[in-house]
């Protein structure tokens, strides 16, 4: 397998590179003297010589001639310490994957194979990742999709069991073609022989099961890709809606599971799903309206006029999830890794003792909001802002900490114990459950501070209630911003409306982001950009 890091520093070198400065043609000769020193680290290959190859040969849209390809091959070879003969193959493949660029990669593996060279699973892969390249910017021709199919054929033959890589490599290329694609899906039970599939190897099957009309085989998978903590791509939804635009009939049940989707699992769809919604409601006005709009004070959308949903849940709900998760995530078959049952007993005998309580503070988590190399006495001294911050308003504060913070300062300490309850954990207890055990249990109208954003209690919960987990969360949770050089404190309060997609009445309000990433940032932000959405009956 050829070296990722090493294709990326190629790649990168290539990119940063001015395209347009004109460059004297250098004789071949010139690219490779010195064969006879030692070869430079990665990286420092000349400049001049990578412009070259990039504006001479990958910038190419035509298929070269052997003696171009050879003279790539040994510039490479020759000038990387880490490319040799085994990776190099793979990696001119990864230098021309873009999809206008599919009749170059072709000509390099023509080229190795009228030179005897037998193209290894690697770079067999990556030409498969040029053809699904070409794919999404064209119909592929029979001829492209028979090529595809023989390369899989050829790779499946030499191998019972294919890595992940290579799998997703066969994902890719299949999904290409209109009358072999189904082969993809056992292809996706063998990568979880050894990893939970790939964003992109979910994301391309489940596009092209849309796109197919496969409907329930697309949402099946979405759900298990959903289960297995990956975020589906933009190529899903556009795929989802260009299948629904096709039957007007089902447009709007479409949709609706659509955005109930994106509800109940809190996803920001991007600026490009978003555009494609535009433009379908352009189409189809009497079916769907879709306006850009954004947030007035207290979450009134400024299009309908409308206000977002209250994030709190129900009496029923707070009831289940707090059944839930006392056997979901504080008892569980390793909970006692980080306590002990006394210890557990020791806990839930106070809080029945003490509560119930209008505030609970992670005390280690606030004392190091700040900063962890503070001395002890600033660390009790901020803990001692924050219950006072509670105190002031009336609220009756449970504090969490560890047996070590009773080595704190004292008179700080004495202020905490005064004016609030104070459990103090062994020193190797985790005190999330804890904290948010003493919350649930002293009732709907009990807040917790924390900046701990708790995405491994919520994921233990499974789908159903997690989604309601975290509007609890939304609701409860305070935390600190910072601390004034004066001492005061900035605390950020819960955002008290729906931050995810929700309907209103009969108007969707689809909050949507710039672009997609596949780890955006996990916290209780207001999305700056909303879609108000009707959609017809």
């Amino acid at each position: 397998m050829y070296n990722l890091r090493l294709l990326r520093q190629l790649r990168y070198s290539l990119v940063l590179q001015n395209s347009g400065t004109a460059l004297a043609h250098l004789p071949p000769c010139r690219l490779l003297a010195g064969q006879h020193k030692r070869r430079p680290q990665l990286g420092a290959i000349p400049s001049d010589q990578l412009d070259r190859l990039k504006s001479e040969y990958f910038e190419q849209q035509c298929a070269l001639s052997n003696e171009d390809w050879q003279h790539v091959r040994s510039t490479l070879t020759e000038s990387y310490r880490h490319v040799n003969g085994t990776n190099v193959d793979a990696i001119i493949l990864g230098l021309c994957s873009r999809a206008e660029q599919l009749p170059v990669a072709k000509s390099y593996v023509k080229h190795l194979q009228t030179q005897g060279i037998k193209p290894n699973a690697a770079t067999l892969g990556r030409l498969l990742r040029v053809y699904n390249a070409a794919y999404h910017t064209r119909e592929l021709s029979e001829a492209e999709q028979s090529e595809i199919v023989e390369i899989c054929d050829t790779l499946q033959s030499a191998h019972d069991v294919l890595d992940a890589s290579s799998c997703e490599n066969l994902i890719l290329g299949l999904v290409a073609t209109t009358q072999h694609w189904n082969r993809a899906l056992p292809l996706l039970d063998m990568m979880r022989l050894t990893s939970t599939p790939s964003v992109s190897a979910y994301s391309a099957l489940i596009a092209k099961a849309f796109s197919a009309d496969q409907l329930e085989l697309g949402w099946r998978l979405l759900e298990e890709m959903i289960e297995a903590r990956k975020l589906p791509k933009c190529e899903i939804f556009l795929s989802l809606l260009a299948q629904s635009a096709k039957d007007e009939r089902t447009l709007g049940a479409q949709l609706e599971r659509l955005f109930c989707f994106l509800e109940l699992h809190d996803i920001l769809i991007s600026e490009l799903v978003v555009q494609q919604l535009l433009a379908l409601a352009q189409r189809l006005p009497q079916r769907l309206q879709v306006t850009t709009t954004r947030l007035e004070l207290f979450g009134k959308c400024s299009t309908c006029q409308q206000n977002l949903q209250h994030v709190a849940i129900s009496d029923a709900q707070f009831a289940e999830l707090r059944e839930s998760f006392l056997q979901k995530v504080l008892i569980r078959n390793d909970v006692f890794q980080k306590t002990t049952p006394q210890e557990l007993q020791r806990f839930k005998q106070y809080v029945e003792k003490t509560a119930p309580y209008d505030c609970v503070i992670d005390g280690l988590n606030v004392a190091y909001s700040t900063g962890n190399k503070k001395p002890p006495a600033q660390l009790a001294k901020l803990l001692a802002t924050v219950v006072r911050y509670f105190k002031e308003r009336r609220k009756r504060v449970l504090v969490l900490g560890r047996q070590h913070m009773s080595n704190w300062s004292k008179p700080a300490m004495q202020y905490i114990q005064s004016n609030a309850s104070v459990f103090l954990t062994n020193n190797l207890t985790h005190d999330d459950p804890f904290l948010l055990y003493a919350t649930l249990r002293s009732g709907q109208d009990t807040d917790f501070f924390s900046r701990d954003l708790m995405r491994a209690h919520a994921h233990l919960l499974g789908t159903e209630l997690k989604a309601i987990f975290r509007r609890w969360q939304q609701e409860h949770q305070y935390s600190l911003v910072t601390q004034t050089q004066t001492g005061q404190i900035i605390v950020k309060e819960p955002i008290r409306y729906r931050l995810s997609a929700h309907k209103v009445g009969n108007v969707w309000h689809v909050p949507y982001c710039e672009a997609y990433t596949a780890n955006p940032p996990d916290s209780f932000e207001v999305p700056e950009k909303w879609l108000c959405i009707t959609i017809a009956p």
